[in-house]
């Protein structure tokens, strides 16, 4: 899964405006709830571009959702009207940009690997509706409230997804490494501890839907770097990505070097780090090419059993795409391939290894696994170059 030059951000809805009260609505003590006894279920793990997917059904049916700890559950909203799913509230929150989002709740049964959730508070949203979300997330994300009712362990090594109410019977638990796993209530978000240097230390997001290994936030970044965790850094310029709410409009980028990085008690030293605008910072899911990750929700620990040994800076093009109404340049980082073929962010892109680009999902997911492979033929307007994948260097 490494490799990549695509940025689809986790939805990341924060439910603001849903505890009114100090009981809170209805709809947050009825569900999400598990069988009786104990449940557990291992699940094939598909994996495209930066997104993890396993099939779920609902209301009879097999669809595909995204698995994003970062996001609360979600449905696209014909689906909730195909199964008359009534809406239990509202909620207005924000995607991994910043912009607004406004969603209504509705309630339903999930069954995953046999194992059946009940009254499952899902977010309502218009996947189906624009092209790039269609593709990429398909049917809906099953999310982080869901996190409270056993262990799942996210296993990127073999390709599956488990999950137990017992989480002393999955494997890797016992051999692994285990930390804190922070639950501030929902939606359950999982939030792990982060050392940036002796006298920098902060919490972190564990988000699925965040394809890097770290996106770093302002004050985690200035704490950092007061407390000499930080190296070089790199400049660009472009948008940060996409997500529910749309493309981010581009704007000067920056990403640094992490010198002496760790996740709770495992030490990682050197991370590429991202930087944010916003808070919390985003451990991401590029952590899984080298950790299989187990999160305990009901017993505060994670466990993170390593596989795959690093670096934690990736090879790459130097850009990522857009997909805003066509498919195009979406960052560039100075210094890097691209910027030294004159790519810049916005250029539209005529083609991809001789294949002509539309705005249709086939042609975003051809374009998408594209960018995993060492060498990439890009051709615009401006020109056309061959491009092979480097080190970052800060």
């Amino acid at each position: 899964m490494n490799k990549r030059g695509f940025l689809l951000c986790g939805i990341f809805l924060l439910a603001s405006g849903v505890l009114l009260s100090a009981a809170g609505p209805a709809w947050l003590s009825q569900g999400p709830k598990v069988g009786e006894g104990p449940q557990s279920f291992e699940i094939p793990l598909e994996v495209e571009g930066q997104k993890l997917y396993v099939e779920v059904e609902i209301g009879g049916r097999t669809r595909r959702f995204v698995v994003d700890t970062g996001s609360p559950s979600m449905v696209d909203e014909s689906i909730a009207r195909e199964l008359n799913l009534k809406v239990v509230g509202k909620s207005q929150g924000r995607d991994a940009h910043g912009v607004k989002i406004e969603t209504s709740i509705v309630q339903s049964d999930l069954s995953v690997g046999g194992v059946s959730f009940e009254k499952v508070p899902l977010f309502c949203a218009d996947f189906l509706g624009t092209v790039p979300v269609r593709c990429i997330v398909g049917d809906g994300i099953l999310g982080s409230e869901l996190l409270a009712l056993g262990a799942w362990q996210i296993d990127l090594k073999e390709r599956v997804l488990r999950f137990s109410t017992q989480a002393e019977t999955l494997p890797y638990v016992e051999k692994a490494t285990e930390g804190s796993l922070h639950d501030f209530g929902f939606p359950h978000a999982p939030i792990v501890d982060v050392v940036f240097a002796k006298e920098a230390r902060s919490k972190a997001l564990f988000d699925t839907g965040a394809p890097v290994y770290f996106w770093i936030s302002p004050d985690d970044y200035a704490g950092a770097q007061r407390a000499g965790g930080t190296g070089g850094t790199l400049e660009g310029f472009g948008s940060p990505g996409g997500s529910l709410g749309g493309q981010a409009p581009a704007v000067p980028r920056e990403m640094v070097e992490l010198t002496s990085f760790s996740v709770g008690p495992v030490q990682i030293g050197v991370v590429e780090a991202l930087v944010r605008e916003l808070s919390p910072s985003l451990l991401g899911v590029r952590f899984l090419d080298h950790f299989i990750v187990t999160l305990d929700q009901p017993n505060g620990a994670v466990f993170f059993y390593e596989y795959a040994k690093g670096p934690y800076i990736e090879d790459s093009f130097g850009l990522t795409l857009a997909f805003d109404g066509e498919v195009a340049v979406g960052t560039v980082w100075e210094g890097s391939p691209a910027w030294r073929a004159g790519l810049r962010a916005g250029d539209p892109l005529d083609s991809i290894n001789g294949m002509t680009l539309d705005f249709s999902c086939e042609k975003i997911r051809q374009a998408i696994a594209a960018f995993q492979e060492p060498t990439i033929r890009i051709d615009w307007e401006g020109g056309s170059v061959e491009l092979t994948k480097e080190t970052r260097e800060f």
